[in-house]
């Protein structure tokens, strides 16, 4: 250790260039490897976690061809299976409630995440309650709240008691029962800081706790014996399902089922959970990988410098073991103690960067066996950078002491740079499919135009605030135009049936937009195809009168025979009633997110109303800071009772591919560690090459070789290793993008040129810099290379 501390700065070693390199790519590795590890612990804070379930609804309705499954439930489903089921030891359901600003009776202001959750939520998910009544009391009484650790500590130590009143609508008020510890960050569940008791939902909404059928807004689990299969229970839950939904069912040629999906198993259900998991374990392993070669290309590049040293430790008594654990303390000082500490001072120094890449805390991120699984993968390191190199530097025979060393070692060298030169292509590869198809997915044609579009939440304002803020906005001259609507296209809607009122059969569900504004299609510039717009004048008629898209008019044909123009059609639909009469049909318009397993690709109808209500949507000629400063102007001037912050749709829209932002800025970070990497080690090679032809390369120099003639002599071998490696790296990426794509609804063309392109990149790179160092060499003073002779 002494030796290698001594060596540490000795020229021609690179030593400061391997630890760096290493630091770099352990930093990131050990990142990534780390995020792999959480991601496969999500859920693991769960008490017998093995016989905890989530309660799924299966459902059919004549048109859908095959049962239907969704995750959510009606509200008397869980504590039914509880009640029909001796094999429940406990079931839980709770709801989303809001997310808002609350304020304390002391004057401050949280933002509360509320889910209202019934008595046995703790049962089901044991948090601990840190204080105050116990759950099984507290959650059963309208109005009263558990809050989290975190809020706790924000609001004070005396909150126990009090009150928090919603700062939208100050008539709404809970009382502060208990602390449960916050919600871990690796669970699929909502991380919410209120657990509201579940009979408050009587306060805001519909009491639908007991209903079985529709309603469907609970999340349902429950938590079974040890051992119990949950095959067990399908004749008790035929039998909850003939008592009780058999009924309701009955004419509308419908099925109901329930089934129990193991929660342990949840995130890994989803697509593009599973594969992002593989590909950042893909990543880890490509960085260590690259900065491990890296480091052990360097080490042999070394050896025509450090071959006469070696040879005299021989002299001197030294056995090829004692070599060997030599080159093993380097390899200790080098990676376990130097490249790990600027890995660690690499990753909490960029921890805000991290944070936001990751999407969650490094204190989450880095737990004990996370921990573990470092040391063990920096162990492994140390062992291969130590023993590799060891093992070529004790093969030196003594009589290298007393003259030079000229062994080339070229095909190791070769054989390392294969792999770093693969990985550069397949990462500059990757990083090209997921920018553009980030930007595709951030540009496509939704059917309205959000790009011009401003966003204020209307809740808890007063009419005449509402009605002299849009006055006041339409008079700003970058103001186009302005409606507003009960939910935002950035948003999933609530479902309703379309059904036949005389025979009770469900056609289809649809995505119900509720209520919009007037110059609501013109604000966000949707085509109306047939009929008109709503018309307001006729007050008596209006309520009635609905607007469907085009796929809705196209499943009415298939379903319910519609022939010829469906302007003045009439239909029924679940929670409105009818008849109601088609006025216009709309270009089909697709909402919310475009990854493949969450698009919502129903037909939309929405209804008129005349009050401003809900969003107000802002359509302006031009998106600019000045624009949309003159309108928040005009919101807080005019909305007084409230404030409220104006955004854009656009940035809302873009939000909600975030996950995908951070993988592309990843693998672009990744990928650049990657490529100077892959670089260094190309100038190691390059020089070790000179190095040891220098006499060669002098005196071919004097005999009238060109450049171009030296440069072919030294790059030929080169050029053999790079073209199949980046080509294959290529290759690797186009299947992998293949499969990354299958998780989008919206996608780009895997074309050839785009991959040709990439690896045509990296090769003029990495041929570049060679040629660029055989240049400079081939320049120098042929005598300079023949004095060492």
């Amino acid at each position: 250790m002494k030796k290698a501390l001594k060596s540490l700065f000795r020229k021609g070693e690179a030593n400061v260039v391997k630890i760096l390199c290493l630091g770099v790519g352990l930093a990131i590795g050990l990142t990534l490897l780390a995020e792999v590890i959480f991601q496969r612990s999500y859920d693991n804070f769960i008490p017998r976690l093995e016989d905890t379930y989530r309660v799924g609804e299966r459902y059919m309705r004549p048109s859908d061809g095959g049962l239907k499954e969704y995750t959510q439930v009606s509200g008397a489903v869980a504590p039914g299976l509880k009640a029909y089921c001796p094999e429940v030891e406990a079931a839980t359901r709770f709801t989303k409630f809001t997310a808002d600003a609350f304020v304390s009776e002391d004057k401050k202001e949280v933002l509360c995440n509320i889910y209202m959750c019934d008595s046995s939520f703790f049962d089901v998910f044991p948090l601990p309650i840190l204080m105050g009544e116990p759950p099984r009391t507290g959650l059963e009484k309208a109005g009263c709240g558990y809050i989290s650790r975190e809020l706790f500590e924000t609001l004070g130590q005396d909150i126990i008691g009090r009150t928090l009143t919603w700062k939208a609508f100050p008539k709404f008020r809970f009382t502060v029962v208990g602390v449960f510890e916050d919600m871990p960050e690796n669970t699929h569940l909502p991380r919410f800081n209120v657990a509201l008791a579940l009979p408050t939902v009587a306060w805001v909404s519909w009491d639908g706790r007991n209903n079985w059928v529709g309603n469907d807004r609970y999340k349902g689990y429950v938590r079974l014996r040890a051992g119990t299969d949950p095959e067990q229970l399908r004749p008790n839950i035929r039998r909850m399902i003939d008592d009780n939904v058999s009924e309701e069912l009955k004419g509308t040629g419908s099925e109901l089922d329930y089934a129990l999906q193991p929660v342990k198993e949840i995130f890994v259900s989803s697509d593009y959970n599973r594969v992002m998991n593989i590909v950042f374990l893909s990543f880890a392993v490509i960085m260590l990988l690259s900065s491990l070669l890296n480091y052990v290309l360097l080490s042999i590049s070394s050896m025509v410098s450090r071959a006469k040293s070696i040879a005299t430790y021989r002299c001197y008594g030294a056995g090829r073991s004692d070599i060997c654990r030599m080159i093993l303390a380097e390899s200790c000082l080098h990676v376990g103690i130097l490249s790990l500490g600027l890995a660690v001072l690499v990753i909490f120094g960029m921890q805000d960067f991290l944070q936001m890449q990751l999407g969650h805390s490094l204190k989450s991120l880095f737990t004990p066996s996370a921990l573990a699984m470092c040391v063990l993968v920096v162990l492994a390191v140390v062992i291969i950078c130590g023993v590799a190199p060891g093992w070529l530097y004790a093969r030196i025979p003594v009589t290298y002491a007393y003259r030079r060393y000229s062994e080339s070692k070229k095909n190791w060298k070769l054989g390392l740079l294969f792999v770093q030169f693969l990985l550069s292509s397949l990462f500059v590869s990757l990083l090209a499919v997921i920018g553009l198809q980030y930007h595709a997915l951030t540009n496509y044609d939704a059917g309205f135009d959000y790009k011009h579009v401003l966003v204020v939440d209307l809740s808890g304002t007063e009419d005449n605030e509402r009605e002299r803020c849009i006055q006041e906005l339409k008079a700003l001259p970058d103001v186009a135009s302005l409606s507003w609507g009960y939910c935002s296209p950035v948003n999933k809607c609530s479902g309703n049936n379309v059904y036949n009122p005389e025979t009770g059969e469900e056609y289809m569900n649809v995505a119900d937009m509720y209520d919009v504004g007037d110059d609501y299609h013109k604000t966000f510039q949707i085509p109306v195809i047939e009929g008109s717009v709503f018309t307001p004048h006729l007050q008596d008629t209006v309520t009635r009168q609905v607007m469907v898209s085009r796929k809705f008019v196209k499943r009415m044909e298939e379903l319910a025979g519609w022939k010829g123009s469906p302007v003045g059609k009439a239909f029924f639909l679940s929670e409105h009633g009818g008849p109601l009469t088609v006025c216009g049909v709309y270009e089909e318009i697709h909402l919310g997110s475009q990854l493949a397993e969450s698009r919502d690709e129903r037909p939309t109808v929405m209804f008129y109303q005349g009050k401003p209500s809900g969003v107000l949507f802002i359509r302006v000629h031009r998106m600019s800071p000045e624009t949309v400063g003159q309108v928040q102007k005009v919101v807080d001037r005019t909305l007084t009772s409230q404030e409220k912050i104006v955004t854009s749709l656009d940035s809302q829209m873009s939000s909600l591919y975030d996950s995908l932002l951070r993988v592309r800025n990843s693998v672009f970070f990744a990928g650049l560690c990657v490529l100077v990497i892959a670089l260094v080690g190309l100038f190691a090679y390059i020089r070790d090459e000179v190095l040891r032809r220098r006499s060669e390369i002098a005196i071919r120099i004097i005999h009238g070789a060109k450049v171009s003639d030296v440069e072919r002599l030294l790059l030929s071998d080169l050029l053999k290793v790079a073209v199949p490696s980046v080509l294959l790296g290529g290759l690797v990426a186009w299947r992998i993008s293949e499969s990354l794509l299958e998780l989008f609804a919206v996608k780009i063309g895997l074309t050839w040129y785009l991959f040709a392109l990439c690896m045509a990149a990296v090769l003029l790179a990495v041929m570049m810099l060679a040629a660029w160092l055989v240049w400079r060499t081939a320049r120098t003073n042929p005598t300079e290379n023949l004095r060492a002779e």
